[in-house]
């Protein structure tokens, strides 16, 4: 075969010796004309080309992809590299601004400009989805404009932008070597010229359309005459004789290099993560194409398929079909081979391994069809897994009743808002996207910025904001503001939670309101009168103001209450609250602090007028009578005063003062006021106190003190043992009993608690040793303990040893502590209850919601027992407040394991109550009085 080449230039060569010279003129046309139609073909494959480039891109554009943006800045970067004659790649949107533009040098002039600027025609852009034109500025591009999408403008266009001069002189720099003058250039422009004209007939006018306009060229060979004679042949015969050693040589190592351009496309083939396969169409000329083979395949292809190459056996594509389960689609990919028509197809692979999904791609390529796989399955699951998300998430916002799901943009207009607006406010939901501020009643006037605190690392603030609803009713809905960041960290929206915090807010007022009021006669309770004695002493000190404090008590209404009953004493109560309340003015403040006692703050008024209006107060309650069922009671009240001045500081001391003071105006005869001297009045509280200690030291020495029991009766059982309290109860000289409300606080006073619980505990202790039948038939006693006693190191040690040297089974005593004791005592308390429970003792919280009324301490407290406080119990059967009360403590008890006990029940009817909600133990003058226990005892 280099042979046969080799010949065949030699007599090339020698004809063109002796054919061209002798008509030069001819031979001149020739050239020219064959070098004019190089050049037109040239510049439309250069648009053909670069059209190409564009559709190829444009037709693996990533149409559901939501970072397809991503995508395109990725294929405009290898294109670069294949296309190393591109300046730069842009995307267009739908209104024909450069919106992305791929990093070049230059790439600032195409940015966010119309293409209109660039001399592109939009309207044939519009019209057949391609387009190209010329700019020049200092420098000559061509633009080529492709649609990414034929049936979606909106998805936009794809812009590459060319070096024409750089093109130029790649496509006529061989006319230049040889010595052609030549021109190109239109009614207007001059895109290129080189050399002058000879006015002969030897110039070629050749017009083509390049980048939306016509052009001339105007090519003529510049010799006059040539000079191909034995010169040419003797350069052709080298010639020849170096093609054919190279064909020779190409022949011998049986290989045939490929070109850049081949090998850019072949890189960027092999780099791409879809599957690639060309296929070569089988058939005759003219005949219908019944098959196709396969010719090339980059890797992917080649590992999805199960394929190598080359092979020698032809790999048919109805086979690899088949293969794939997928043999019904071979019509439509010889449709488009014969029309050109892409096809698309999502195809579903399944066996007992494999169960894949992959999105098929079917273009003509040259004489055949090229097939692009891709791998959808990932894709398809996280769009079904997401789809499922969805519709769960919009389940469970559409579900809920007092919250809604919002979003909001950066200027805080409303974006979306779920359904469950309308369950909350009445509105539809495009109805409050469109008039909210319509409905807004309020807005929180210092609101802090969501962005803000996230940036400090602070959590959301919620804030509340005041709707007029549907019905006309203010509705509160509490908001948590959650910012949206883009990945530069701008705020780009708002999104979180509403909740109808109305009835919220109405609970927590009425809780506050519970809080700080008595329930029975609405005035002010204890705890909030101490708040504003406290005020009442810092304004005193900064305006010098005068203010007095009294300390009013009932006369009698012990008498009353006894005799008629608690209904009796309550309507007393809240008659004497308001005729007190009738003479209040401005700032005077009136509390209930005790079960008959009230205190005042009359403000603004000298010492001299609050004494008389302090005496206008007491005549104002004698005029009162009290009627119940048909008796008729004279009512009165004794005062204690206090001037407060304005170095006072203590809170605490004043109210002593003022309980003082009517202490001595009950002793002088009731019915009146006593204002406060602290020499008369303290040496007499002092004395009637070292009275009280002396007798009770005494009794605690020469053991005259008494044990009571009172009997806790269980309401779930039939169950015949006995249950009680031990009580202490203490007599004077006389006999009298001294009620433990007055020696129990001189004993808490003067530090004597500790002895007092001692003894009540050794002499208990003894009492059961001494009894062992009693014990027998004993399920629980009851022994108290003091917050003092709680705190004593040595009484432990005490009770611990006696313990464990007691023949008294240790799982029939129980120790009982008081709420407030046990939680300001908390460490000490916990440790005390664990070293006594240790040995089988149980213990019981008395009081509990009397004092913190904390279910936290309730549940980190190992006690066995609550005693419900009796002030909410005696009234329960009256009172649903009470009631609700009883019941939830009740409640809560039993499912952390504890068991209740109801304190102070009076009556039949509280007591089946308390059955019905399951309360374990009842205890009060309905079950049993306090009796003495030494006599129980001695009957068995």
């Amino acid at each position: 075969m280099p042979l046969i080449l080799l010949l065949s230039l030699l007599m090339l060569f020698l004809f063109l010796r002796y054919f061209l010279n002798p008509v030069p003129v001819v031979h001149r046309l020739a050239l020219a004309t064959s070098e004019a139609k190089k050049i037109t073909n040239a510049f439309e494959v250069f648009s053909d080309d670069k059209i190409r480039v564009l559709n190829d891109m444009a037709n693996l554009w990533p149409y559901t992809d939501p970072h397809s943006l991503n995508w395109f800045d990725t294929q405009a970067a290898n294109m670069s590299k294949v296309h190393t004659d591109i300046v730069d790649i842009g995307w267009i949107n739908s209104d024909f601004t450069v919106r992305q533009a791929f990093a070049s040098r230059e790439h600032l002039l195409v940015l966010d400009k119309s293409i209109t600027e660039f001399g592109i025609n939009t309207d044939e852009l519009k019209l057949i989805g391609q387009t190209s034109s010329l700019y020049q500025a200092n420098h000559s591009f061509v633009f080529f404009v492709v649609r990414i999408d034929p049936d979606n403008p909106q998805l936009g266009y794809l812009l590459a932008k060319f070096d024409l001069e750089k093109n130029l002189s790649v496509m006529t720099g061989d006319l230049i070597n040889r010595k052609f003058n030549f021109s190109i250039s239109d009614s207007k422009i001059s895109l290129l010229e080189h050399s002058d004209f000879v006015d002969d007939e030897t110039v070629v006018y050749q017009s083509f359309n390049f980048a939306g306009r016509t052009w001339m060229l105007k090519l003529q060979y510049a010799d006059t005459y040539l000079k191909i004679d034995n010169m040419m042949f003797w350069l052709g015969s080298i010639v020849s004789c170096f093609a054919s050693l190279f064909l020779y040589w190409l022949l011998r190592i049986k290989a045939f290099r490929p070109s850049k351009n081949q090998l850019c496309h072949q890189a960027v083939i092999e780099a791409a993560l879809d599957g690639i396969l060309v296929y070569k169409a089988l058939g005759e000329k003219n005949c219908d194409i019944i098959e196709f083979v396969l010719v090339d395949a980059n890797k992917v292809a080649m590992k999805m398929l199960n394929i190598t190459l080359p092979t020698t056996q032809p790999i048919k594509l109805s086979q690899q079909l088949q293969l794939i389960q997928a043999q019904d689609i071979l019509p439509n990919i010889i449709d488009v081979n014969q029309s050109g028509s892409p096809f698309e197809y999502e195809l579903h692979i399944h066996s007992s391994n494999i169960n894949q999904w992959f999105k098929l791609q079917v273009v003509k390529a040259g004489d055949g069809v090229a097939l692009t796989f891709r791998d959808i399955s990932q894709n398809l699951l996280s769009h079904q897994n997401l789809q499922r998300s969805a519709t769960k998430f919009r389940r469970l916002i559409d579900g809920l009743n007092d919250h809604y799901i919002y979003s909001k943009d950066v200027s805080g207009q409303y974006t979306f808002i779920s359904h469950s607006i309308k369950h909350i406010l009445g509105y539809e939901v495009d109805d409050f996207l469109k008039n909210y501020n319509n409905y807004l009643i309020s807005l929180p006037k210092d609101t802090e910025d969501p962005c803000l605190n996230q940036q400090r690392g602070k959590g959301s603030q919620s804030y509340t904001v005041v709707y007029l609803s549907k019905n006309q009713q203010e509705v509160n809905i509490e908001y948590h503001d959650s910012p949206v960041f883009d990945g530069s960290g701008n705020v780009v929206a708002i999104e979180g939670i509403g909740r109808d915090v109305t009835a919220e807010l109405i609970l927590k007022e009425q809780i506050y309101y519970q809080a700080n009021h008595d329930k029975l006669t609405g005035l002010l309770n204890r705890h909030a009168f101490d708040l504003e004695l406290q005020a009442l002493i810092t304004r005193s000190k900064a305006t010098q103001e005068q203010a007095t404090l009294c300390y009013i008590d009932i006369d009698g209404f012990k008498l009353i209450n006894d005799t008629c009953g608690h209904h009796a004493g309550d309507q007393l109560l809240n008659h004497i609250s308001n005729l007190l309340g009738e003479k209040l003015y401005g700032d005077d403040v009136l509390a209930r602090v005790g079960g008959d006692e009230f205190c005042m703050i009359l403000w603004g008024v000298d010492n001299k007028s609050v004494e008389s209006k302090v005496q206008t107060v007491i005549e104002h309650v004698a005029a009162y009578r009290f009627l119940w069922e048909e008796k008729i009671f004279h009512v009165s009240v004794s005062i204690g005063l206090v001037h407060v001045e304005p170095e006072v500081s203590d809170a605490v001391s004043l109210v002593q003062e003022a309980d003082l003071a009517c202490y001595k105006a009950k002793s002088n005869g009731k019915n009146q006021f006593c204002v406060y001297e602290s020499s008369g009045l303290q040496e007499s509280f002092r004395k009637q106190e070292l009275d009280i200690l002396e007798l009770l030291q005494v009794a605690i020495e020469h053991n005259k003190l008494q044990l009571y029991f009172q009997t806790i009766k269980p309401l779930g059982s039939s169950n015949t043992n006995h249950n009680y309290e031990v009580l202490l109860r203490m007599f004077d000289e006389n006999g009298a009993m001294i009620s433990p409300s007055v020696f129990i606080p001189v004993a808490e006073r003067n530090g004597l608690m500790s002895r007092v619980d001692t003894w009540v505990f050794e002499h208990t202790i003894n009492l059961l040793e001494r009894h062992p039948k009693h014990t027998l038939l004993l399920d629980k006693c009851a022994i108290n303990l003091s917050g003092a006693s709680l705190n004593s190191p040595s009484l432990l040690i005490t009770i611990l040893e006696r313990l464990q040297h007691t023949s008294v089974p240790l799982n029939k005593l129980c120790f009982e502590i008081t709420e407030t004791a046990a939680v300001m005592n908390l460490v000490t308390a916990s440790k005390t209850i664990d070293k006594i429970r240790l040995l089988g003792c149980q213990f019981a919280l008395d009081d509990f919601g009397a004092g913190m009324s904390s279910f936290t301490y309730l549940k980190n407290m190992n006690v066995d027992y609550v005693k419900i406080d009796g002030s909410f119990v005696k009234n329960m059967s009256k009172d649903i407040c009470d009631f609700a009360t009883v019941k939830a403590i009740h409640e809560i008890a039993r499912s952390m394991g504890k068991q209740t006990i109801a304190e102070f029940v009076g009556d039949e009817e509280t007591e089946q109550l308390l059955r019905q909600l399951g309360v374990d133990f009842a205890q009060g003058f309905s079950i049993a009085h306090p009796m003495p226990m030494l006599p129980m005892l001695s009957q068995i």
